[in-house]
């Protein structure tokens, strides 16, 4: 049975300004997210303050509350208490459509691809450990890769990324507000083997009669999200003026007939001059492969800190269905093995008894699991010197991959319950020896400050 959570939810509330503030509000593996109408009621320090609550933050357009692992209990506790039930918020609700709040456009692009993304990253998690262990049996022999059962388990994350297309399509309808279910008949329809076999990407192809460059759309994410976001417009207008008896057939049929070929002829070759720019960008980067593990190694950690994590993981696993390998994915992970080791140093050099306990639960979960909230606001926010040292030893370990050649074959977290997906990984002694970097350099650092008094916010 859940603990009850109620008065929590109730202190949250009440630090978020009251559940008429409250427009809407959601939830990712560690935070509460809430959308407010006057974001200056956005008590922090009284928040901060609460049993319960690890930290807070604003970033994509929401106002953030840590919680930790616990966090989808009081979600659900704290969208059934009556005074925000009765604001119309409920578990399912949507988030309110970007266009009609005061948000800058970065933060409008990364809240949609938050929508968009964060339902996959357990099944993408998921699979690439399933295809990770797989494929550590098929080099030893122990599986041939033309078994089905090196197939079947290979298809778990890679199944995910060949069908994305209508994955994506169904919660980017959700997030656009059109129907998710003609949505994803719009993925389906485009990934249908005789439409995708067809459409070889740079080749010549006729449709409607009309000639132009193929795109294949397999394992993309920029068409299917221009087509379902004009669709959304297409829809609402249909809806306005069509008789309602009509629009139960009408509203799908005239959605999917246009715009199953516009996502062929127009969104696909469009996306695909978009994803080849991106992908130029990244080789360039690439091509100075220790360049990019420093940068990625030292500052990922607080790309997502700030929330902008959902703008580049797409173009990761771009690159990663595309290309069969990705760098930045690994060096991004030092990070998090980063504030592991000062986790692990504050748990046994502070000289706070509760510090010890914030620290060596955070150093818990971020060796278990991989989730660095508890470790970046409960420890590492709080002083100047433990954000540099994260940096530092994350960037330090990137070196480490660059020097290595270390790429990801699969997608999984960091921590032990995922690692079975870094099986896999392209020179996995290179990628230990990064971890190993990473953990025990920031752990060292931080002891030796500690110790020496240089910090004293755990005193």
């Amino acid at each position: 049975m859940a603990k009850d959570y109620t008065e929590l939810c109730k202190q949250i509330v009440e630090g978020v300004g009251g559940a008429q503030n409250v427009t809407n509000v959601i939830h990712c593996a560690t935070r509460l997210r809430f959308s407010l109408k006057d974001p200056a009621k956005f008590d922090e320090e009284s928040l901060k303050q609460l049993p319960g609550v690890l930290g807070t933050a604003k970033g994509a357009g929401t106002y953030q509350v840590l919680i930790g692992n616990q966090v989808e209990n009081v979600y659900d506790q704290l969208v059934a208490l009556p005074e925000v039930a009765a604001q119309g918020i409920t578990a399912s609700a949507a988030i309110d459509d970007p266009a009609t709040e005061k948000v800058g456009l970065l933060d409008r692009f990364t809240r949609m691809m938050s929508d968009v993304y964060a339902p996959y990253i357990p099944l993408l998690a998921t699979g690439g450990i399933a295809s990770g262990v797989i494929g550590i049996f098929a080099n030893l022999g122990l599986v041939a890769q033309d078994s089905l059962t090196y197939q079947a388990f290979y298809a778990i994350f890679y199944g995910l990324i060949y069908f994305f297309p209508i994955m994506l399509a169904f919660t980017a309808g959700k997030h656009f507000k059109c129907n998710p279910y003609v949505a994803a008949a719009l993925g389906a329809a485009i990934m249908y083997p005789g439409v995708s076999d067809l459409l070889v990407t740079g080749q010549t192809v006729n449709l409607l009669g009309i000639d132009f460059s193929a795109f294949n759309l397999s394992g993309t994410f920029i068409p299917i999200l221009l087509a379902v976001f004009c669709m959304s417009f297409v829809e609402r207008w249909l809806k306005e003026h069509l008789p309602e008896a009509t629009q139960f057939i009408l509203v799908p049929l005239v959605c999917l007939v246009v715009f199953v070929p516009l996502t062929i002829m127009v969104f696909g070759p469009v996306g695909g001059l978009m994803a080849n720019a991106i992908t130029a960008l990244y080789n360039v980067l690439a091509s100075q492969l220790i360049v990019l593990d420093i940068v990625f190694g030292g500052l990922f950690s607080l790309i997502i800190l700030l929330g902008l994590h959902w703008a580049v993981l797409p173009i990761q696993l771009g690159i990663l269905g595309a290309e069969g390998v990705e760098y930045s994915l690994a060096a991004g992970g030092m990070g998090n093995y980063a504030v592991l080791g000062i986790c692990l140093a504050v748990a046994v050099f502070a000289k706070s008894q509760k510090d010890r306990e914030v620290a060596g639960s955070a150093a818990f979960t971020d060796a278990l699991c991989g989730i660095t909230e508890p470790g970046l606001y409960g420890v590492i926010l709080r002083n100047k010197l433990l954000i540099g040292i994260m940096v530092a030893s994350g960037a330090l370990a990137g070196l480490v991959l660059g020097l290595g050649n270390v790429g990801a074959t699969n997608f999984a977290f960091t921590g032990i319950l995922a690692f079975g997906g870094w099986l896999g990984v392209q020179n996995l002694v290179g990628y230990v020896l990064g971890i190993a970097t990473s953990v025990c350099v920031s752990f060292a650092a931080t002891a030796i400050m500690l110790k020496s008094g240089r910090i004293r916010d755990f005193d």
